[in-house]
């Protein structure tokens, strides 16, 4: 018996090292695969930092801004030969017997000169504001597909959101 029972207790020890020894393998294996998965990351490419909200865009906004200006100094060039037209209509009115149409009002305008001048200098004024309206509508157009697909980039991963000026961290 006693070698039976030695039999068992050798099979025991024998079945308490191979289960270490798998043991000691399984992680040994695991942290060799979670080292190199930290690797990969500090290794690869850095992701690129976008801004995913336009308006935290410093550029964006200055471009904003400075168009904003040139279609108020625009509007206020107009604004001036609005001002000579309305009076010049008014002093036609004045010189046109009461209860003249405004087809009266129109043939005398287009017999001054004057009018003329100032017909053609609103036109080109307008012409300057549609054109800066024209380019805040571009630009913003191509800021907002951009800003989609750095949000698509950040959803897949393939890059991180920026940091908002106001938010940074101390």
């Amino acid at each position: 018996m006693t070698d039976a029972a030695g039999r068992v207790v050798c099979a025991d020890k024998a079945r308490i090292v191979s289960m270490l020894f798998v043991c000691v393998l399984a992680v040994a294996a695991g942290c060799k695969r979670r080292a190199g998965q930290g690797e990969e990351k500090g290794a690869g490419p850095a992701l690129e930092t976008v801004i995913t909200n336009r308006m935290q865009d410093p550029a964006y906004v200055k471009a904003l801004v400075e168009n904003r200006r040139e279609q108020t100094q625009a509007a206020a060039a107009r604004a001036v030969v609005v001002e000579k037209m309305e009076a010049m209509i008014a002093e036609v009115r004045a010189s046109l017997p009461p209860g003249a149409d405004d087809e009266a009002v129109k043939k005398e305008l287009a017999k001054r000169p004057e009018w003329k001048t100032l017909e053609a200098e609103n036109e080109r004024a307008m012409a300057e504001i549609k054109k800066a309206m024209q380019a805040a509508r571009e630009k913003v157009r191509q800021r907002v597909e951009a800003e989609a697909c750095d949000v698509k980039a950040v959803a897949e991963g393939r890059a991180v959101p920026a940091t908002p000026q106001g938010q940074q961290k101390e």
